[in-house]
């Protein structure tokens, strides 16, 4: 039997979502990118000047057209961690919208493959000749994300989901955060075996007392 296979591309086609243009924010180190591709193309240069203004730019084409611009100097071993790098976005992306972290995990086993003539590396070169790195990464990052809840309807706690974040951040809260919280809230209100999730994602120290300000 052959094993289903999603191919994707642009972003307002079927599966767009796995594009890295796709408009979602995510939060990596205290920064928030507007997409995965700002964080990717800024990530290339050590020189924090060249990140910033990729990060201020207002679309995602604008980003990876100033990301290859050949007078920005690529740190020496961009090479060697690109695909880290790359997986490191994704991982951000999908853990921290939950409508993506559902999509992703109702793929199942299928083979996801960015299907594009314009990209061998990152893409299938159009026929299927091409490594396909980011659908062999997204397939990666859904596997991670499964280790941690095969339940697609899950919603990670914010520690979990937004790795190494102050709980107290006003920048977080009143930006990204505000609705991921009232959504996590919600959640965790409808839950019929709240004990069960609280054992599964115990709060971290930074964290501890949440779950009592939620029963509060």
């Amino acid at each position: 039997m052959l094993m289903k296979e999603i191919r994707f591309y642009a972003v307002n086609d079927p599966y767009g979502f796995f594009s890295n243009f796709s408009a979602h924010p995510i939060l990596i180190a205290g920064e928030v990118w507007p997409t995965v591709e700002h964080f990717f193309q800024a990530s290339k240069f050590e020189d924090y000047r060249i990140g910033d203004r990729i990060k201020s730019l207002e679309s995602p084409m604008k980003a990876a057209v100033e990301g290859r611009n050949p007078k920005n100097i690529l740190r020496a071993d961009w090479e060697t961690i690109k695909d880290q790098v790359m997986l490191k976005g994704l991982l951000a992306k999908f853990k921290q919208h939950p409508n993506l972290r559902k999509e992703l995990l109702n793929t199942g086993t299928a083979v996801l493959i960015e299907h594009t003539k314009n990209d061998h590396y990152w893409g299938n070169g159009g026929d299927d000749t091409g490594k396909n790195m980011l659908g062999l990464l997204l397939m990666e990052a859904r596997t991670m994300i499964y280790s941690v809840s095969s339940d697609p309807n899950l919603i990670l706690p914010p520690w979990v989901a937004f790795a190494g974040l102050i709980p107290n951040d006003l920048f977080w809260r009143m930006g990204l955060g505000e609705g991921y919280m009232q959504e996590w809230w919600d959640f965790l209100e409808s839950l019929n075996d709240k004990a069960k999730y609280l054992e599964a994602f115990p709060e971290n120290d930074e964290w501890a007392g949440t779950y009592e300000e939620l029963d509060a």
